[in-house]
Formats: C-alpha cells, sequence, structure tokens
C-alpha cells in the first residue's frame, strides 16, 4: 500500500512526503510519488496533502472504571484510534490486577482483536498474610508484559529489589510518585480549595517521593519514567539527578498543560483529577518546562469512570477523565497551536519518546519501522459533547481521519 501526497511529520521532519507499506512495513520514502518503485503493484491511498504522523503512544492509561474485561478493553480502544493513538500501556492496577501470567494472557487475548494495540504493565508486588511480597515479574515479561509499575510509598528494600528485575530484563521502571499520607484530599492546596472548603492535596505530596526515588535508582542504571508529573517543582528534581546520570524521563498529562484548578470551581467534578490540576502560576512554569525541554512523554491520562462516580459531591466523586478519544485535537489546538510549537515535538513527545522508552519499533517515519501512523485534517474539527468533560462543548481545530496498523486502514467518521 502506497500513501500518495501526504504532509508527514515525526520528531526530526516535516514535509511532503510518500510512503510505501509491505508487510507491515515502511520499505520506501520518496517526496513524489513518481519517485516511488513498483507502484502498480500497490493500492494507492492519497492522502491529499493532509498531515500523515506516526501514532501516538500513551503510558498511562486505564480501563473504565479500572476494570479489566473484553467489554472495556475493547471500548478503550475504540476511542483511542478516534484520538490518533495506535498504542496504549495498560497500567496494572486494575481489578483484576496485571501480576500474574493468566491476566496477561486475558490483556493479550483481547488484543488480538483490537483496533490499538493494548500492551499490559507489570505489578510487581502482590500482598499475602498483610506483608507486600514480589511476584514472579520475570515471567510476566517473558509473556509479554512491558514496564514495571510501582507506587513509590512502598517498602525501600523492595523498591531495590524491584529496581534489579528492571535492571535484568531491560525494561523500564514505571513510578507514580505520591506521599499518600499528604494526598487524602481532592485538590490541589490553596486559594480555591480554601474557598471550596474542601480537603487538599499538599504541593509536597509528589515533590518528596519524587526526590526519594531519584536518590535511590541513582547509578542503579536503570530507566526510570516518572508519569503522570503534575508541578514544576518535581521536574525541577528530576532535571538535577539526570545531570549526575539518572536516567529518568518526565512524563505530564495534556490536562495539567492545559487546564488549571479553576476548572473546579463551582465543584464541577470533571476537573477532579490525581495529581491535582495545578494553579495558574504553576500550569505556566509546566508549559514553560515544555518549551524548554524538560518533558519527555505526554499522556491524556485517561481513567474513564462511569458518570455516576462522576455525577457526585466533589469529595465523593471519582478522580479520572475520559479524553484519549480526542488526544490529538486537544494536544493541537490547546497547547501546541497556542504556544507556537513544533508539530514534530509533539511528535516526539507522544510517539518517538514513547516508543524508545519501551522498547517498541516505531514511534518515526523512517525505512524499516513498523507502519503504524495516523492521517490528521488540520481543516476540520473534533466536536466534545461529553457532558463530565472539562472540555464539554469544545470545538478543537483538527480531526483524525484515519489510522493505519497491522495492515489495517481504518477510517474514521
Amino acid at each position: 500500500m502506497i500513501f500518495a501526497n501526504a504532509m508527514g511529520c515525526d520528531h526530526k521532519q516535516y514535509q511532503r512526503m510518500c510512503l510505501k507499506v509491505q508487510d507491515d512495513v515502511i520499505t520506501q520514502i520518496t517526496s513524489e510519488l513518481s519517485q516511488m518503485s513498483d507502484v502498480d503493484s500497490h493500492q494507492i491511498v492519497d492522502v491529499d496533502s493532509k498531515l500523515l504522523m506516526p501514532s501516538f503512544i500513551d503510558c498511562n492509561v486505564y480501563p473504565k472504571g479500572r476494570t479489566l474485561s473484553r467489554k472495556t478493553l475493547t471500548s478503550l480502544s475504540q476511542k483511542a484510534l478516534k484520538g490518533g493513538y495506535g498504542t496504549l500501556l495498560l497500567l496494572p492496577d486494575t481489578l483484576p490486577v496485571i501480576d500474574s501470567e493468566a491476566i496477561v494472557e486475558l490483556v493479550k487475548s483481547v488484543d488480538k482483536d483490537l483496533e490499538v494495540h493494548i500492551l499490559p504493565c507489570i505489578k510487581p508486588i502482590f500482598c499475602d498474610d498483610d506483608k507486600l511480597k514480589l511476584t514472579d515479574v520475570s515471567k510476566l515479561y517473558g509473556n509479554g508484559a512491558r514496564g514495571i509499575y510501582f507506587q513509590s510509598d512502598i517498602e525501600g528494600n523492595l523498591i531495590l529489589r524491584i529496581a534489579q528485575y528492571a535492571k535484568m530484563l531491560k525494561t523500564p521502571l514505571i513510578c507514580f510518585a505520591q506521599d499518600i499520607s499528604l494526598a487524602q484530599g481532592v485538590i490541589n492546596e490553596g486559594a480555591l480549595a480554601a474557598k471550596l472548603g474542601l480537603p487538599t492535596i499538599h504541593h509536597k505530596s509528589q515533590s518528596i517521593e519524587v526526590a526519594k526515588i531519584c536518590e535511590m535508582l541513582l547509578h542503579q542504571e536503570v530507566e526510570v519514567l516518572f508519569s503522570a508529573i503534575g508541578l514544576p517543582r518535581c521536574i525541577e528534581i528530576i532535571q538535577s539527578y539526570k545531570q549526575q546520570g539518572l536516567r529518568a524521563y518526565t512524563e505530564v498529562s495534556l490536562h495539567h498543560l492545559v487546564l488549571d484548578e479553576t476548572i473546579c470551581d463551582d465543584y464541577n467534578t470533571a476537573g477532579k483529577l490525581n495529581p491535582p490540576l495545578p494553579n495558574k502560576s504553576q500550569r505556566k512554569a509546566l508549559v514553560d518546562s515544555l518549551q524548554s525541554g524538560q518533558i519527555d512523554v505526554l499522556t491524556s491520562l485517561q481513567c474513564a469512570d462511569f458518570n455516576s462516580q462522576k455525577d457526585q459531591v466533589f469529595e465523593l466523586a471519582s478522580f479520572g477523565i475520559d479524553s484519549i478519544a480526542y488526544g490529538f485535537a486537544l494536544a493541537y489546538d490547546r497547547l501546541f497551536k497556542p504556544h507556537n510549537l513544533s508539530l514534530s515535538l509533539l511528535s516526539k513527545l507522544c510517539s518517538y519518546n514513547p516508543a524508545q522508552i519501551l522498547g517498541l519499533d516505531s514511534g518515526s517515519l523512517e525505512v524499516g519501522k513498523r507502519a503504524d501512523f495516523m492521517v490528521v485534517d488540520l481543516a476540520r474539527e473534533t466536536f466534545i459533547d461529553d457532558s463530565f468533560s472539562p472540555y464539554y462543548g469544545a470545538k478543537l481545530e483538527s480531526k483524525v481521519v484515519m489510522m493505519y496498523r497491522d495492515s489495517q486502514l481504518y477510517e474514521i467518521d
């Protein structure tokens, strides 16, 4: 199959492009169709000057209600396709938990029938007689799971043992850093929380845990992705340890770069996320970090719940957001275009870097790479009609119109 007359864009190029795919691999790239070999024996898809980019990869995703089933994974896949995502890393704190070969097999068996590739991540610990013990990480990895996910507030000895597994298997650690004792509230600490009379999540609940994990993993020869960083101070800490040799990556959600805590005013539960949305000055500092190259990965922070769980008083409503279906449009319309950031940077943060971290043979438009990409019409709009979304009623510039992966071309309404 040949994709002709595209504006091809990845982490290092933005140019007119014709791209040939054979056996799910990109085999030739030219600037004009006339330069392409063996044209007559291939189906030609005229992209008509639309944007062609590697599919996004999201390293921070949960199924609806964190419930693991064929139905929830199918729904997640269908939404992700619309948002331009080709691969999802499924975090393991689900029901059931991804801590055994049987559950990894369950995800893999469902994945075979999905439009989007869903990778199970490894939960490295389980509770036995009120004691935390290590799972057989190597067996789960050998069965196809990728990445080892843990929360920072577990025993230090366990963290170091988990790091040894990561080093041995050459798979990344994925850490959600948060001191639970400082995160018993529901909203960012500050003036808005005081106005609403809501219990707060202390601003140091994440930074002190980030510092702890950085110090523990320094010189351990492992890679760690800090999941869903919510405050600029955490980025400063990670950057300082990077300079000392820590192989760390900073992940920030699109929402923490686009929204601030004022969306929660009037007790609007659509903006109830964990980590909580920052205040205006903190959000600006996060955007500054993005512009200066200190953020490595962007996530949709997909963690949808049933509407009945969001339609509660603020303190009882669930954390989370259902946003993966408009991921590309949100990033383009509300973040990259307003701040005059390049589409190549967007591709780097949402495709190339996640592919490198997870060891995937995708994420860029190069001969020999796996063909996994989207076609975007920048002249069309994506309308958000989810009344439980903080973006409800928005018309976002751009729309994903095609996705290609695993020899399948999906046309998206």
